[in-house]
């Protein structure tokens, strides 16, 4: 009933609106489509990523919110707010999408004073992936929401999938399908559960040691950069080069309030309630560094 509603509510201001056959946009660089593959269109705007990315899951906001977002209360979390422009299509993934640096858009979200949460690191740091001295090592982790906030269950945000699957992450463009009201589109928000939701600490420190040598590659107390990835996800970014290889300890500590329940990493822990860590090793060799998660 209430995705019957909301249909009916979009095709309602799909007339009110006047929409006509100009939301037919073509990503940039095509021409007529399909447009084909990747073909080396690059993303939306073209070379390095400078516009902002679009908040996309629901996330908790303890301290400052990230990017200066607007947000709401526990009582009354900010409202879902729907993609501006016309969708584009001629990506490789069929169809019309709402792309990350091209339209603006903005999930639910709200402050809270306090938060249990789950680490969940880049997969480029877990398990055998070949880190190298000299090369860039990103080092990335979400932190997922654990606590219960029911009778509040599900959060509104957008399913931010990547387009062109042949390009590398960092060139694809990044967005969320539009829904077809028979020939007018309109946004297709998910409802996300509250283990979905994620966690931003603005006051989260962490450090990178050598467990060998005892010296800190990054010194404790250290800000990692709080940033919206490409999927509208929230996270901990750091772009890491060491000048030796061997065994390292990266340790993120959590603002006071703010308690680790898990982590997701076979080569990570859990140290007490407000530090978790991941052992990496590094070795001799440069080459190219691993890209983002």
């Amino acid at each position: 009933m209430k995705d019957i509603k909301r249909m009916a509510l979009g095709i309602a201001m799909v007339a009110a609106l006047g929409f006509s056959s100009s939301v037919f946009a073509l990503r940039p660089g095509c021409d007529a489509p399909p447009c084909g593959g990747g073909g080396g269109n690059g993303p939306p705007n073209g070379g390095e990523e400078t516009a902002a990315q679009n908040l996309s899951v629901p996330t908790i906001m303890f301290g400052t919110a990230v990017g200066g977002l607007s947000c709401g209360t526990v009582e009354d979390p900010s409202a879902l707010v729907p993609p501006t422009g016309d969708p584009l299509t001629g990506y490789e993934v069929p169809g019309y999408y709402y792309v990350q640096k091209v339209h603006t858009w903005q999930a639910q979200c709200f402050y809270n004073d306090a938060a249990q949460v789950w680490g969940n690191w880049g997969d480029n740091l877990e398990g055998d992936a070949k880190l190298k001295v000299g090369s860039p090592i990103r080092v990335e982790i979400v932190l997922t929401n654990m606590d219960d906030y029911s009778p509040m269950t599900t959060l509104q945000g957008y399913t931010v999938i990547k387009l062109e699957p042949s390009e590398l992450d960092r060139n694809s463009a990044y967005g969320h399908q539009a829904l077809d009201l028979g020939g007018a589109f309109v946004d297709n928000p998910t409802d996300f559960g509250q283990a979905s939701w994620l966690v931003h600490d603005s006051g989260i420190t962490f450090s990178v040691l050598n467990t060998d040598t005892g010296v800190y590659a990054v010194p404790p107390g250290t800000n990692p950069t709080a940033e919206i990835n490409a999927t509208g996800k929230v996270v901990y970014g750091y772009n890491l080069r060491v000048g030796e290889p061997g065994p390292y300890r990266i340790q993120f500590t959590s603002s006071e309030p703010i308690d680790f329940l898990g982590q997701d990493a076979p080569n990570g822990a859990v140290l007490d309630d407000h530090n978790v860590y991941i052992d990496i090793n590094v070795v001799t060799g440069g080459g190219k560094g691993k890209g983002k998660p």
